[in-house]
């Protein structure tokens, strides 16, 4: 097998209001992203690389960008962090922690804040014309053509296994074509500066949680708190509710008009968000289900590895993506006021694009904003936004 063919997210109740959330609210776990390796999402130029000392192989080596699919059906763009494992088409991938990365002689542990840093600030993050006058200007006598797609693509795949794998760009012979050499050998020392390259962090990866997931009371009482906590931008909490139930604050107060919620919100500054379910004492047994759902953005660097069956090469996050996030709880109830121990906040698994809920009461002009409308249908429905905040 050749390097090129081994390298590659009901029916309702009626009487039933909608109320619209717009609120900042608090990270919390987030069960890892799933992708099935589709095989090269854009093909870069061959390059010649080896170890210090070692001579580079007789073929110059594939480079491309891949295309990792998740169960959602975003396509996530990759490179590859994991030289010497062969990948295969239709691998199972899972988003995994920078710290799990184990690849036999691999240095990436030690360089991820460096491969990080490449990856924001090269292709296809950056375009090529941009990321050629960055070169130029942190490199004055740097020489190029015209930097290409495909150039960009070696380069940063060239840089990013000098660090994941201790492998260094031939000066001499660095590309498969003659007239890339120029542009390949530019950008690829700019990506591996010590003076340029400070390295970045890890960023925080896509966070849903409702804690708890199920809470049991009495009719005649509030049930409570439920609390979302997420750092996507938009979450929206949908109950599927009987006639009288209502979602309230913790005093039982159903939640206010979007004006005095919008001026209640400005002045409190609230960071995260708690609501209760509110039955009133004549209420039938029953429950209430409770449905987050999240679009997050998941960002660049993320790593992705198999971890089960057979190893594939592990990759990393070139371009950010949106994706989505849902998870699921329950309020139920009863006369007697049986009541059922908590159920811990699990992680929250990406979800395929379902129809969202008409937002009829809210703006995203504040950073809190409650609206209580009417909907055809009987569902219930919470809307939190994060504002966004301007570059």
């Amino acid at each position: 097998m050749n390097r090129v063919t081994m390298l590659r997210r009901g029916a309702a109740l009626t009487g039933v209001a909608t109320l619209a959330l717009l609120a900042a609210v608090a990270p919390a776990n987030a069960d890892a992203v799933k992708a099935v390796l589709q095989g090269d999402a854009r093909g870069g130029e061959g390059v010649f690389m080896a170890k210090p000392g070692q001579n580079p192989p007789h073929g110059a080596i594939h480079t491309s960008l891949f295309a990792l699919k998740t169960d959602t059906g975003e396509i996530l763009k990759t490179y590859c962090s994991d030289f010497n494992t062969p990948t295969y088409d239709h691998a199972n991938y899972d988003e995994v922690p920078w710290a799990s990365h184990d690849a036999p002689g691999s240095t990436f542990k030690q360089n991820a804040d460096k491969i990080n840093w490449i990856v924001h600030n090269s292709y296809p993050q950056v375009d090529p014309s941009d990321l050629q006058a960055a070169v130029k200007k942190a490199i004055p006598d740097a020489k190029f053509n015209t930097l290409t797609d495909a150039e960009a693509i070696a380069a940063t795949q060239a840089a990013v296994w000098h660090y994941s794998d201790g492998l260094d760009l031939n000066k001499d012979n660095p590309t498969e074509h003659a007239d890339s050499k120029d542009d390949v050998q530019s950008l690829y020392a700019y990506l591996t500066s010590d003076k340029i390259n400070k390295g970045l962090k890890d960023q925080p990866k896509p966070e849903l949680t409702l804690t708890p997931q199920k809470l049991a009371g009495k009719a005649g009482s509030l049930i409570g708190p439920f609390t979302v906590a997420t750092n996507a931008p938009d979450v929206v909490v949908s109950a599927k509710l009987p006639e009288g139930v209502q979602l309230t604050d913790k005093d039982g107060k159903q939640l206010p008009d979007a004006a005095s919620a919008a001026k209640k919100a400005m002045a409190e500054g609230a960071s995260k968000y708690d609501f209760y379910v509110k039955v009133p004492a004549t209420t039938p047994d029953g429950k209430a289900e409770l449905t987050v759902k999240g679009k997050a953005q998941l960002t660049v660097g993320r790593l992705f590895a198999v971890t089960k069956g057979k190893p594939s090469q592990r990759m990393l996050l070139a371009e950010a993506q949106n994706v989505n996030l849902e998870t699921k709880g329950e309020a139920s109830w009863n006369a007697a006021g049986t009541t059922a121990p908590p159920t811990t906040d699990t992680p929250v698994a990406p979800a395929k694009n379902t129809e969202e809920l008409a937002n009829t009461g809210a703006s995203i002009m504040t950073p809190v904003l409650i609206g209580v409308v009417l909907v055809a249908g009987g569902v219930g429905a919470l809307v939190f936004q994060r504002k966004r905040r301007k570059a």
